[in-house]
């Protein structure tokens, strides 16, 4: 009996990856707002976060602050780092049309939801879309 249980609950888990059933897909909409942006650690340990498109500073993220953004830059940095690719290449922030806002990386196809983690995750990267 537990052979049985164990065949069928491997049966449905693969049938659902093929098919697609019981899984969460994020539908690409229309973009709102994008802005490509790089990110490098400052001398005292905040971080600078460059616009890729006009090469200025964006912003200055003081030490100790932005946890949930560091955690999302550590996650996506490690992909890369894992695939042998360099910090060179830009992160996509978008906010879409359905009211999602995400982190893209190109060069690994991860991303981040931002949407996903509350409001203040999402005001947080929220200041990095708006261009000053």
């Amino acid at each position: 009996m537990a052979a049985m249980l164990i065949v069928v609950v491997f049966a449905l888990a693969i049938s659902a990856r093929i098919f697609g059933f019981g899984g969460f897909r994020e539908v690409e909409t229309t973009v709102l707002a994008e802005r490509s942006l790089r990110f490098a650690d400052a001398p005292d340990g905040g971080i600078t976060v460059i616009d890729a498109t006009t090469n200025t500073v964006a912003a200055e993220l003081i030490p100790g602050s932005n946890g949930f953004l560091r955690g999302a830059l550590r996650a996506l940095s490690r992909s890369r780092m894992a695939a042998g690719m360099g910090p060179e290449a830009p992160f996509r922030l978008v906010r879409y049309e359905d009211g999602r806002l995400v982190l893209h990386d190109p060069t690994t196809s991860q991303h981040v939801t931002i949407t996903s983690f509350g409001p203040t995750q999402i005001e947080s990267f929220d200041q990095l879309l708006i261009r000053k």
